[in-house]
């Protein structure tokens, strides 16, 4: 949070546009990256961003049961 301390939300995001969004993401200094889990596939996205970025915070919004993250090892927000 030193460099940049906002977070990314990439509402909508599909795991076919998640390696350039968060490529550009990341290269315009963001280092946490949310996807809302009301996206088309989140978790999917959320896999590919934290294999391809793995000193970037990625992690789930819009989180509001558990069952939607059970097993998840990555940063959970909920909604509000």
């Amino acid at each position: 949070m030193d460099r940049l301390p906002l977070v990314a939300i990439l509402r909508g995001l599909s795991p076919e546009e998640a390696l350039d969004v968060g490529r550009a993401t990341v290269n315009a200094g963001f280092h946490i990256l949310e996807v809302p889990l009301n996206s088309p596939d989140p978790l999917r996205s959320i896999q590919i961003l934290a294999a391809a970025f793995p000193n970037v915070l990625v992690g789930a919004g819009t989180v509001t049961t558990a069952q939607q993250v059970r097993g998840s090892t990555h940063h959970l927000t909920p909604p509000g």
